[in-house]
């Protein structure tokens, strides 16, 4: 029987805000970008909201926002939910859980003639955890996703737990 000690990593981020244009939620950017798969997946809609804002009738007060793109819809979901997702960065397995409430955002934007419309998703996270034997990587990873995705996070818990094998 071996009793071979190893060093868990958990660092817990609370109050996250993802916001992309190409991907809805972390979550698929995980899956699309680095090649995360789902491990576990529960899902509690709480609620939905659909605004459409009207674009034409609107007054132009300053000549720079005739420049300025405009919203003209806008959708918000509140969820409760229980996500795992678990992938490798810098050769270090690395498992993401998103936990308790989020809130989905979904702006349809329309731009200047030549821009057409484009969607801007944002996405606010109650917490997210990750869990891996390696600190480094898991620092690593989070401060690639903040500037690659500009993500924004309250707090940063870190917690170090050793366990034995065998």
């Amino acid at each position: 029987m071996s009793s071979e000690s190893r060093e868990i990593v958990v660092l817990v981020l609370k109050d996250v805000v993802y916001r992309h244009s190409g991907f809805r939620s972390l979550e698929e950017f995980l899956v699309e970008k680095y090649g995360f798969s789902k491990i576990e997946e529960k899902e509690h809609k709480i609620s939905e909201l659909k605004k459409i804002i009207p674009i034409e009738g609107k007054e132009i007060i300053f000549a720079e926002e005739a420049e300025a793109p405009v919203i003209s819809e806008k959708i918000e979901r509140k969820l409760s939910s229980l996500k795992i997702y678990e992938g490798n960065y810098l050769d270090a397995k690395i498992r993401v859980c998103i936990l308790g409430g989020v809130i989905q955002k979904e702006d349809i934007i329309v731009g200047a003639e030549e821009e057409g419309q484009y969607p801007v998703y944002t996405a606010e996270y109650q917490m997210i955890k990750l869990i891996g034997e390696s600190g480094y990587a898991m620092q690593q990873f989070i401060e690639r996703l903040t500037v690659e995705l500009g993500l924004k996070i309250k707090s940063k818990e870190w917690v170090f737990h050793r366990c034995r094998e065998g």
